[in-house]
């Protein structure tokens, strides 16, 4: 089975290291709970207006810290020969060369990259997408029925992309270990 594995959000604490340069460059504290959707303001700027900012830099993007339990899942995902793993990411060009190296540090069994701009990640040829994006697996699945999406939870996954039409098709994981029953359950019914 082919699975597609967002970065930010799924792989990486992309938020909570955001968060963490807000309290310092602005002296603004937040929490992730705080972050309630995708363009999720502070002080009259877009949370994701700093992140392409901080992408730039080659040494914030290797400071991000992984996801927890993702390291141990990918590990899983790949060690088995059933699955073909690789990273799909919205994350803009002038981050691939930190976003692999930062990949080659965390996931080294992770090797395959594709470059998909958000919302378009259903040209990505996969059985299954991990995303925390609802507007991602949305497209994602509608673009083919036996495609299935899994929603990494967070407060900021959801953005009235009426995910709910496609419950069939979509699992709702908060955690990594719910990831991987969810993938075993896909697998399972193929």
């Amino acid at each position: 089975m082919k699975i597609a594995i967002d970065v930010d959000g799924v792989l990486a604490d992309q938020v909570g290291a955001v968060l963490n340069v807000i309290e310092q460059e602005y002296g603004l504290r937040y929490s992730k709970s705080d972050v309630d959707r995708a363009h999720w303001s502070f002080n009259g700027r877009d949370i994701w207006q700093e992140i392409s900012r901080l992408l730039d830099d080659h040494e914030y993007v290797l400071g991000i810290a992984p996801i927890d339990g993702s390291v141990d899942a990918i590990r899983h995902l790949s060690g088995q020969d059933c699955h073909d793993v690789f990273v799909v990411t919205a994350r803009r060009p002038n981050a691939e060369k930190a976003t692999r190296e930062w990949l080659g540090h965390h996931f080294p069994g992770l090797t395959k990259y594709f470059y998909a701009r958000t919302g378009s990640k259903q040209t990505i040829p996969s059985d299954v997408l991990v995303d925390d994006f609802d507007l991602n697996i949305v497209e994602f699945v509608k673009s083919d029925p036996n495609r299935r999406g899994i929603l990494f939870v967070h407060p900021w996954s959801r953005n009235g992309a009426d995910i709910e039409s496609y419950s069939d098709q979509v699992y709702f994981c908060p955690q990594w270990p719910s990831v991987i029953r969810a993938i075993e359950e896909i697998q399972e019914a193929n």
